[in-house]
């Protein structure tokens, strides 16, 4: 049962970090839940059989209050953490961010970030006093605990709830502005953006799921791959699915992956 919705920003003080205090608003937090993680295997989609084996087996889990941040990080907080001391190392040739000279310069200020490593986010979260989500907060908050497919309900996905590649054609050419598909594509828990726009790298190692119940999983406990969740906007309807995973290799570098923050109380 989902018991709170409610803006982590009150407590923004509380975390440490070099942001200016009102860019810590803006989380959600989430009281201590247990849930089904994984896809059913008896439930195929509208065509067949929808999940993948690495979403199997549905498992209970159950986690401790937490935060995350309602939408993905985008390319002006980006710079911002480009221009502290010492953090400019994390500059990549395809951000979508330019050199003026003197510092950086978003040049998509509200689109999400890109081209980001799994490295990159996690000194990013720390940063700014925080940290990636595991797998299962990831999962919780874009999902509910009511199982279903995608943030938004059981409707099949569309261009009006999220940014994907359908019907050979994309939604859009390019990840657009964070929460331009609220709230119609929102999470019950308000969560923006975790179907498609891009895929989000979350805390965990890639590996298979556990087959008892769990509390607080935080992953594989080896393994060279990390886990991407979510679906980005060049992604079909099938890998924007709320159970969808898959790994990839921490210092990956992609057009569609980026990534939010999370927190504890």
């Amino acid at each position: 049962m989902i018991l709170l919705l409610a803006m982590f920003g009150c407590k923004s003080e509380e975390l440490p970090g070099s942001w200016p205090t009102d860019h810590r608003e803006g989380m959600v937090e989430i009281i201590e839940t247990t849930f089904k993680m994984g896809h059913k295997k008896e439930t195929p989609g509208p065509y067949g059989d929808e999940w993948f084996e690495n979403e199997l087996p549905r498992h209970k889990v159950t986690l401790s209050t937490y935060a995350i941040d309602k939408d993905e990080v985008t390319v002006g907080q980006w710079v911002e953490f480009l221009n502290a001391p010492g953090n400019g190392t994390h500059h990549y040739g395809l951000h979508p961010v330019e050199w003026n000279g003197s510092a950086f310069a978003a040049l998509a200020n509200h689109q999400p970030i890109r081209y980001v490593s799994w490295y990159d986010a996690t000194v990013f979260c720390a940063w700014v006093g925080k940290r990636l989500p595991t797998e299962a907060e990831w999962e919780l908050a874009a999902r509910g605990d009511d199982g279903r497919r995608y943030p938004w309900g059981e409707d099949n996905a569309s261009c009006a709830k999220a940014n994907y590649f359908t019907n050979y054609t994309l939604c859009v050419s390019e990840p657009t502005d964070v929460g331009s598909y609220s709230p119609d594509g929102d999470s019950p828990y308000g969560m923006r953006d975790m179907a498609g726009n891009v895929a989000e790298w979350v805390q965990d190692r890639y590996g298979n799921y556990e087959k008892d119940e769990v509390t607080d999983p935080n992953g594989a406990s080896d393994g060279g791959y990390r886990v991407v969740r979510g679906g980005g906007f060049r992604d079909v309807d099938n890998s924007i699915r709320t159970t969808s995973r898959f790994g990839a290799a921490p210092d990956r570098r992609s057009e569609g992956v980026g990534f939010r923050c999370a927190g504890d109380p």
